[in-house]
């Protein structure tokens, strides 16, 4: 009776741990080398037989997006602050002007939408968009109605 269980609790970790890894050779296989390295904070110089890699073209990004993935090193602050919850829900300088709470139910919704746990999302980046969403309402920069 205890034997079911067992099996049936390993083939569903090997299941789960399958999709994981096919997930992430998929993203793997479209950065470039030069992309891996500056994602681990490796300072190399572009080589010419890198520069021809078509797998990752940033060139094709918008240049704001750019401009964004050169300034933002990544991660999460120790505690929640509101510039950090602004680039969590994807809200822009411009658009700090006009936030109101529409625009922030709107923007929370599309975070989550992107990543929810129950479509393959983190639960730890549900928490995080959340945490951004009570940050902000409770902020200064949102325009009451």
């Amino acid at each position: 009776m205890v034997l079911p269980i067992i099996i049936g609790i390993g083939v569903t970790a090997f299941a789960l741990t399958a999709r994981s890894s096919i997930r992430a050779w998929e993203i793997y296989k479209a950065l470039s080398p030069v992309t891996i390295a500056r994602l681990n904070n490796i300072q190399i110089k572009e080589s010419p037989k890198w520069s021809g890699s078509r797998s990752f073209l940033s060139s094709k990004l918008d240049p704001v997006l750019q401009k964004k993935l050169c300034e933002y090193r990544g991660g999460f602050y120790p505690t929640m602050n509101e510039s950090e919850a602004l680039l969590i829900l994807n809200i822009s300088p411009e658009e700090i002007k006009l936030l109101d709470e529409k625009m922030l139910k709107k923007k929370h919704r599309r975070a989550m939408i992107q990543n929810h746990p129950d479509k393959g999302g983190s639960p730890y980046l549900a928490v995080k968009i959340n945490e951004a969403r009570d940050m902000l309402e409770k902020s200064f920069m949102l325009k009451k109605n």
